[in-house]
């Protein structure tokens, strides 16, 4: 017959036997900490921009945390159609990679066409700035920042073993 603790060590056992399978299930837009990934990118609507930069701002993430989380850096483009806000990258990924967009440079932009502060905007999959070209996001919107290993995100690795994703950058 079993003593208390042992009952206590079988149900303890049960309970992560059992939430563990169900914790571990992929959620819409790819999991925990996806910034402006799958979660507001369309593939349906996606087209081509190029502008001048006008400013630079630090966007909140859309991702899971509703607004919290990292900041993205995002450049105010004013185009042939007007101006619209393109959502990039974190900035740490963008210094990372070495790619500095200023106020005035010529930006051309690829991503999905979205709305941003009730404005006119686009998740950038590509970036080209200055002759340099950076790739984003992939064709479903997901960043290529997860994984990069910046944190203890979740992102993507729990659906298909794809690594983890990113988490805010260290303090």
């Amino acid at each position: 017959m079993l003593n208390s603790k042992g009952v206590l060590v079988i149900a303890l056992a049960m309970t992560v036997a059992l939430a563990g399978p169900a914790l571990a299930q992929p959620r819409p837009g790819g999991g925990m900490g996806t910034g402006m990934g799958p979660v507001h990118y369309n593939p349906q609507a996606v087209t081509t921009v190029t502008g001048t930069v006008e400013s630079l701002a630090d966007l909140p993430s859309l991702g899971r945390g509703g607004g919290k989380g990292m900041q993205h850096r995002g450049a105010l483009l004013k185009t042939d159609q007007g101006s619209l806000m393109v959502d990039l990258a974190p900035a740490w990924f963008l210094n990372e990679k070495k790619i500095v967009v200023q106020a005035g440079d010529t930006v051309s932009a690829t991503g999905s066409k979205t709305t941003l502060d009730n404005q006119p905007g686009l998740i950038a999959r590509e970036v080209t700035v200055k002759g340099a070209t950076l790739k984003l996001r992939d064709e479903q919107g997901v960043p290529v920042w997860q994984g990069a290993g910046r944190g203890g995100g979740m992102g993507q690795g729990m659906k298909s073993g794809g690594g983890m994703g990113q988490g805010p950058p260290p303090r």
